[in-house]
């Protein structure tokens, strides 16, 4: 099928330096753990040292001061009011905080996709174990056609029993971009609560989260906000913010999302207040510029693979349901060649240095990439380069 042909970005300034990252790696996976930027690592730092000056003083008496400063800048980000953003160390402890608090009755139902992420699906599992609850995952077969599919299914699940709706705003296994303003519109229709697993959205599609209307959205910072690990947070809407507490109580329960997020026990601090930092660097860009350099390059990096002959696409090639990550599937005579997507993954890392994530989602054998500042076209090229090497040794 011919597309239109897509051109890679020119790349951000001053992107080739100031990272972390091994060189002799090519990195296409930013959207698993990120990976950090030196000024941001450095000034999480500096707020560690700061803290370990005087812990009793700065860290005892004054956490609620020094998280103001982060708080109010993720606020300005993702449309929120600080009061109602609670800080966390990653979406799973957003997830699971939210979980926690529903007084569950036996046979209540919770309606999700069949491209839920592993870690979420096990804390549902538990909640069913514990509580009776029933789990019911929509499913979305692949390849991808359009966002008013995956509306329409999930619409078609909910039940009289359905107590809660927790999708993803941007798949993990399959890059997914999902229509979740839609699906919050279609579920509160039903008078149904939603919560959004937003882990890879903050820093790669815009959203305002007051105007998106979910009960609760929860995401990562460490990917593409570009934030140290252990940066993330838990939004709750005013109807939601006072029967929303942290998994972890500690001194302020019943007194808010403010306080008691804000203080969840003794915690590494520094790097949520390094949140300040990691948004001030992308806004030296421009966040638009960010959003759209990474969004183009998957683009170009998706035609690409799919035009080298090993691989398939699952979404539209338009690039309507993408965002800075892609995936797409790999046929069947991969398994002929490797026991597991864990051994091709390994092969791609040790013949050609990528380090790129291979999943398996109900039987499809998947590869995505990532597009971030600090990725270059050659490096995909590489990508496809050692996939063709490793087709023809087979």
């Amino acid at each position: 099928m011919s597309h239109p042909t897509i051109h890679p970005p020119e790349p951000l300034p001053g992107t080739d330096q100031g990272w972390l990252l091994d060189p002799s790696v090519v990195f296409l996976n930013h959207g698993s753990f990120g990976s950090l930027p030196v000024a941001v690592a450095e000034a999480a730092e500096r707020h560690r040292r700061f803290i370990e000056a005087q812990p009793i003083a700065r860290l005892g008496r004054g956490a609620a001061d020094l998280l103001r400063a982060p708080k109010e800048a993720l606020g300005r980000m993702i449309g929120a009011p600080p009061e109602r953003i609670g800080l966390v160390e990653n979406a799973t402890a957003g997830i699971a905080s939210v979980l926690r608090n529903i007084a569950w009755q036996p046979g209540d139902e919770v309606v999700t996709t069949g491209h839920v992420y592993g870690a979420v699906r096990q804390a549902l599992f538990r909640e069913r174990d514990l509580h009776g609850i029933t789990l019911r995952e929509v499913p979305v077969p692949l390849p991808i056609r359009s966002s008013d599919d995956i509306v329409a299914r999930v619409a078609a699940a909910l039940t009289t029993r359905t107590r809660l709706v927790l999708v993803d705003h941007i798949t993990s296994p399959t890059a997914l971009v999902l229509p979740v303003k839609l699906i919050v519109k279609a579920c509160h229709e039903h008078g149904i609560a939603v919560m959004i697993d937003g882990a890879h959205a903050p820093g790669m599609v815009p959203f305002n989260l007051d105007e998106l209307g979910a009960d609760w959205y929860t995401g990562n910072l460490h990917k593409w906000v570009y934030a140290p690990k252990g940066c993330a947070f838990l939004y709750a809407s005013s109807k939601r913010a006072g029967e929303t507490h942290p998994a972890s109580i500690s001194h302020h329960y019943g007194a808010g999302m403010d306080q008691e997020f804000g203080w969840q026990g003794t915690r590494d601090v520094g790097a949520w207040m390094a949140i300040t930092d990691a948004i001030a660097w992308v806004d030296a860009f421009g966040a638009r510029a960010v959003i759209e350099h990474n969004r183009q390059l998957a683009a170009w990096a998706h035609q690409r693979m799919v035009d080298s002959g090993c691989f398939e696409p699952i979404s539209p090639m338009d690039g309507s349901m993408r965002g800075s990550m892609a995936a797409c599937r790999l046929d069947a005579r991969w398994r002929t060649r490797f026991e597991s997507v864990e051994a091709l993954q390994a092969a791609l890392l040790s013949e050609g240095s990528v380090e790129v994530p291979c999943m398996e989602l109900h039987g499809d054998w998947l590869l995505r990439v990532s597009a971030a500042p600090h990725n270059r076209p050659w490096q995909y090229e590489r990508l496809i380069d050692t996939m063709r090497a490793l087709d023809r040794r087979a």
